[in-house]
């Protein structure tokens, strides 16, 4: 098994591995025709991860069907060693991903494959009551305002207005989004969902500032949130805490 991917776009890579890495310590890639895709659930169970990054982000993808267990602390701290300028090229053999960046200078990296146990991962398709599209500095800043006071964080929607919500023995917060092109909210009803503040700052953080962030909610039920990195896309189940 030899095949080789080249991808001009560094950061890309560098920020989805980032994005998985914030929960999940290994886990298996599958390669196929279309892209590579990850889908994991971390081992407290209270998120799951979901994946895909589509083959015309690369330069070069020369790859036979496969799936191949990778060490992903190992493998973001290598990313994060990546320069603006580096040229990525991945290689996988049967034991082992190389890693070239090349740059101002060559540097190549080998990571061992390791057996990661398959899963059979049921992705929640809840009947969500409610969506709010935020752009992802507004959500990242109103977070960054709830953690003065909580751990956790209580989401509230009623009809367009959505309500961040946290408490603690220093104090609460709440703040409320005005309708605006950076915020809309729909909603069927009513929702209030109380989630780990410390999980959906992760959640949220590789998401660009302008990117527009979709939170789908349904009252004391796993929250589904999605965007986009560059041509990839990322999910993730966040199971609720009791309210």
């Amino acid at each position: 098994m030899d095949m080789a991917i080249e991808l001009k776009n560094v950061d890309l890579w560098r920020r989805s591995i980032d994005a998985i890495a914030s929960f999940i310590s290994e886990g298996n890639f599958r390669f196929n025709e279309k892209g590579i895709s990850f889908k994991a659930v971390d081992p407290s169970q209270i998120v799951l991860v979901d994946y895909i990054i589509d083959k015309s982000a690369f330069e070069k993808f020369d790859i036979e069907p496969t799936y191949i267990g990778i060490d992903l602390v190992e493998l973001n701290k290598i990313m994060q060693r990546t320069l603006p300028n580096d040229k990525l090229t991945m290689e996988v053999s049967d034991s082992e991903l190389s890693l070239k960046l090349e740059g101002d200078m060559v540097r190549s990296f080998k990571l061992p494959l390791i057996e990661v146990s398959e899963e059979d991962i049921n992705i929640p398709q809840p009947k969500f009551d409610a969506r709010v599209e935020i752009a992802g500095k507004i959500i990242k800043e109103a977070l960054k305002d709830a953690s003065l006071f909580g751990s956790s964080v209580v989401l509230r929607i009623k009809g367009s207005q959505f309500t961040i919500e946290a408490r603690g023995s220093q104090g609460t917060l709440k703040s409320q989004t005005k309708e605006a092109q950076k915020v809309v909210v729909k909603s069927a009803t009513e929702v209030v969902s109380k989630y780990s503040l410390n999980f959906l700052m992760n959640i949220v953080k590789s998401a660009d500032p302008e990117a527009k962030v979709a939170l789908e909610l349904k009252s004391d039920a796993p929250m589904k949130v999605s965007y986009s990195i560059g041509q990839a896309q990322i999910q993730y189940h966040l199971a609720p805490m009791i309210l």
